[in-house]
């Protein structure tokens, strides 16, 4: 385009420019008729003057003859030359006429004429070949104007149909259809390949780096969209799968078994579900997954969990865990609110936690399910403070060293109706919510106490677990104080487990609690040791008898040389300042081997031994 007008300005000054050297060349061409004419003139002047000489009246009398712009008469006998210019000569008029006046001196010799003759003819005849030089000029550029216009859409609607026809005709531009053709290409190409960037970045977006299953961005947009579209009125099964035991295989095992069980749970759903039309898998947190089966019914849904809960069961008789996970099941209808779903099936899944390993249930109610739900833990709970609904486990912790007395780590685990186990997690979370964990955690030690009063030959020791609410709880821990100095003889055997990054939240809190066991003759440890970093500030300020070092630490420590560089660093602090350290989540052999040899004081994990009964 810019090349179009500049060839377009070039013409135009192209034509300008001839039309400049056409008036020349006429004003050249013609000034030697102009010249001719005043020579002729001045004969006549000379004949009319003979030998008298000019006056005011005489000069009149030529200028009538009308044959002068311009006249000056000088002679010895006048005071002052005569005078006679044209004062009606038009600029254009006088530049075309405009020649050097003629001077001579008459026969006499008395006078000196100098004049320029009128030449009214030849100046017409002047103007009318401009004219016809001009408009010809004038007709020619636009002509080139119109030609170059024609021939600039023509080229454009050729290249235009170049760009949109991808056929193989001969084409008038082969060089540039050529071009054309390969920068089609190219954008294609690379529109092709932002397309494609621009998916993977959607599906990135959606999905679970650990599971590849959608996430709970992609999941809450599927939920939308059923519940929204009230025109075509759509109705879905929703499923909410808890893995119950992610926490507690984190904390004994490490991160990594935690992931791999996450996965084998994924790939159990993804199995069952894989049977059934339209329906889509999402892993919505941590330890929860979504199931959304479009059109399925209430039955279909039903036996779905049924074959869940089978392929749940093998999975747990494998892999020797108190349970695997738990599923809540609701029915999607459009016009519903996503909150209102997601609170029934919440509850639906509070239900399948109280009524059995692995178990499943069925929420189709539309009352406050958010209030249902807190009063159906409510009674729960109370129901197991009540009856004492609980049970005890043990884990022995091995003495490695001499200078290490081991002890026994105790578990709880709930019991519901018919004697089915209820997730210790859940019941905790769920206790916390209704106001009722520090009734819980009395319940537990008092537990404890109890059994352990009858179980003690004075050697053995026990380890308790206390949650973060209980050590943030003032009253709890006043209440826990004046327990163990009733109970002095149990309170020297008792060996109270906190977890880390729980101390370091509240250091202020935690170092009134270490204190009081201190005063009280229990002993202290702190749990998943070396997770955080204020994990050595912790040895300064709370001075724990016992430091028990996360099993994400141990889980890899054969195959990993950082790992034990820093293992064997916070054993290496811990028994300068007269503390134990004890390893979790020890599987392997080889792992209890290379922690030997860096002389830990104890070990703990299912190499060792499983939980069991008390």
């Amino acid at each position: 385009m810019n090349e179009y007008k500049k060839s377009l300005w070039l013409s135009n000054i192209i034509v300008l420019l001839f039309a400049v050297l056409a008036t020349f060349a006429c004003k050249i061409t013609f000034n030697e008729l102009l010249i001719q004419q005043q020579e002729l003139t001045a004969k006549k002047i000379n004949t009319n003057i003979g030998t008298s000489p000019l006056d005011l009246t005489a000069l009149d009398s030529l200028v009538a003859q009308n044959l002068f712009d311009y006249i000056k008469i000088s002679h010895s006998e006048l005071n002052t030359p005569l005078i006679y210019e044209n004062e009606q000569l038009s600029p254009i008029d006088y530049y075309l006429g405009q020649i050097a006046p003629t001077t001579f001196i008459s026969d006499n010799g008395a006078q000196l004429i100098e004049y320029k003759t009128k030449n009214s003819k030849l100046i017409a005849l002047i103007k009318q070949v401009l004219f016809v030089i001009y408009s010809t000029l004038i007709l020619m550029s636009l002509m080139i104007n119109i030609l170059y216009y024609r021939l600039f859409k023509r080229i454009e609607k050729t290249l235009i149909k170049e760009i949109a026809d991808d056929s193989d005709a001969v084409s008038p531009f082969t060089k540039v259809s050529e071009q054309l053709h390969e920068q089609k290409r190219l954008f294609h190409r690379a529109l092709q390949n932002q397309e494609k960037q621009i998916l993977q970045l959607a599906h990135q977006v959606n999905m679970d780096n650990l599971t590849g299953l959608n996430n709970r961005h992609a999941f809450r947009k599927e939920l939308t969209d059923i519940l929204s579209n009230e025109e075509d009125q759509q109705h879905a099964i929703l499923s909410i799968i808890r893995a119950s035991e992610l926490n507690t295989i984190n904390a004994q095992r490490g991160f990594q078994h935690g992931d791999e069980y996450i996965i084998s749970i994924a790939n159990l759903i993804s199995k069952v579900a894989e049977r059934y039309p339209a329906t889509s898998l999402y892993r919505i947190s941590g330890s929860d997954f979504a199931l959304i089966a479009r059109d399925m019914s209430i039955s279909d849904a039903q036996v779905l969990a049924k074959n869940l809960k089978m392929q749940f069961d093998q999975y747990q008789a494998l892999n020797k865990l108190d349970s695997i996970a738990y599923n809540g099941i609701s029915s999607i209808i459009s016009g519903q609110l996503p909150e209102q779903v997601l609170a029934r099936t919440d509850m639906a899944l509070a239900k399948a936690q109280t009524e059995g390993v692995n178990n499943w249930a069925f929420e189709q109610q539309d009352s406050d399910d958010s209030q249902f739900g807190q009063q159906h833990w409510r009674n729960i709970i109370e129901d197991i403070i009540t009856k004492r609904a609980l049970m005890l486990l043990h884990q022995p912790i091995q003495a490695i060293h001499r200078n290490m007395k081991g002890y026994q780590e105790i578990f709880t685990r709930f019991i519901g109706e018919n004697n089915s186990m209820i997730p210790t997690d859940t019941v905790f979370a769920m206790a916390q919510r209704v106001d009722l964990s520090v009734k819980l955690e009395q319940l537990i030690l008092e537990t404890v106490v109890s059994q352990c009063r009858h179980k003690t030959d004075g050697s053995t020791r026990w380890g308790i677990n206390i949650t973060s609410s209980a050590i943030q709880n003032s009253s709890f821990i006043v209440w826990l104080e004046r327990l163990l100095l009733r109970e002095s003889n149990i309170a020297a055997s008792l060996i109270f487990e906190m977890q880390e990054v729980v101390l370091d939240s509240n250091l202020v809190a935690s170092k009134r609690v270490f204190d009081m066991l201190k005063r009280t003759g229990s002993r202290s440890a702190i749990c998943n040791f070396g997770k955080g970093i204020g994990s050595f500030r912790l040895f300064k300020e709370l001075k724990p008898d016992f430091v028990k070092i996360d099993a994400s630490l141990i889980s890899n420590i054969e195959r990993d040389s950082a790992n034990q560089q820093f293992v064997r660093m916070i054993i290496d602090v811990a028994h300068r300042m007269d503390c134990r350290v004890i390893a979790e989540g020890i599987e392997h052999l080889e792992q209890k081997q290379i922690l030997e040899n860096m002389y830990i004081d104890g070990v703990q994990g299912f190499l060792i031994a499983r939980p069991s009964p008390l």
